[in-house]
């Protein structure tokens, strides 16, 4: 009681002290939104600022996929576009994909591909490197970020992908599922809602929708992210992409994030507080080392791919 008292009396004095000025500052970052695609989308910009130039230097450029089960996902969900990493000279596209609820798989892979071919369109509006393009997704996101990659005809403009969280194989979402976590036994699963049907029923589609079916030597350099605790996609999921990229001799990085369940992309938590993750690496294959998860750890990989400054050559 006494705590309860004491805290009591310190929020009420927290709600009467003067809040300190607001600093209005210029926006580093130029915003264009609704930008129309595809079959009734729009798209976000998130522009860095930069000094006029007669012309300017093209941007690469981040496309970032929201999650929400193939079902609920919009725009604005998900990191913070404009510090990462429009403040720090990336062009990033919010898109969206239409739900499965609306639209049965492959549509929403259409989307995605229809929203690249749309950042080709504009590049010289808004000063776009149509040859750097990186994917950043989490979950569903995540898991059409990689098709989008993979595909046999997809752009080479696409040079990067970095995966939270995604489900690669809906064939054994129940097989890499963690004691207690979400099992597919009834049609409010995710994967029966996109696919129109239990992934068994449907396997010729589900294999088609599973990224780990569709590597090939060649495909993109891959940072996939997952926490180990994750009750909704179990982590064994980005273990099985990453084994397949390994052997079709691709570069990839495997970040299995200690105590992390699903969705951790879309709070700012893991901004303020990093978090340990084990890292397995086509780089040093066999080994294990522990690193922490930041935002800059996710900006060095796409700068090593999309950038060609001399620091990055």
């Amino acid at each position: 009681m006494n705590n309860a008292d004491v805290m009591g009396r310190f929020m009420e004095g927290l709600s009467r002290a003067p809040r300190p000025p607001e600093r209005i500052e210029a926006a580093p970052v130029r915003v264009v939104r609704d930008l129309a695609y595809g079959t009734d989308l729009r798209m976000d910009l998130y522009l860095p600022r930069s000094a006029p130039e007669p012309t300017p230097t093209p941007t690469p450029v981040i496309v970032w996929l929201a999650g929400g089960g193939w079902r609920n996902q919009r725009r604005g969900q998900g990191p913070r576009l404009a510090r990462l990493f429009a403040e720090r000279g990336y062009a990033m596209a919010d898109i969206e994909y239409r739900s499965s609820e609306v639209s049965r798989w492959p549509a929403q892979l259409h989307d995605v591909r229809a929203a690249l071919s749309h950042l080709h369109d504009i590049a010289d509006e808004y000063a776009l490197d149509p040859s750097a393009i990186g994917l950043w997704g989490s979950s569903a996101g995540a898991h059409l970020a990689l098709l989008a990659a993979f595909a046999a005809d997809a752009a080479p403009a696409v040079r990067a992908v970095v995966a939270g969280y995604p489900p690669t194989d809906l064939l054994s979402l129940n097989d890499d599922a963690l004691p207690g976590g979400v099992l597919g036994v009834d049609p409010s699963d995710p994967a029966w809602g996109l696919l129109g049907g239990r992934p068994s029923d449907r396997a010729a589609a589900a294999a088609e929708a599973s990224p780990v079916r569709q590597v090939r030597p060649g495909v993109p350099p891959v940072l996939l992210l997952h926490g180990d605790a994750d009750l909704l996609i179990g982590p064994a999921q980005s273990r099985r992409l990453h084994d397949a990229l390994l052997t079709a001799g691709t570069e990839s990085h495997l970040l299995l994030v200690h105590g992390a369940d699903h969705g951790f992309l879309n709070t700012g938590d893991w901004e303020l507080h990093p978090m340990t993750a084990t890292v397995l690496s086509s780089r040093t294959p066999g080994a294990d080392r522990s690193v922490l998860l930041t935002p800059a750890l996710i900006e060095r990989f796409f700068d090593r791919h999309l950038r060609t400054d001399p620091w990055n050559a």
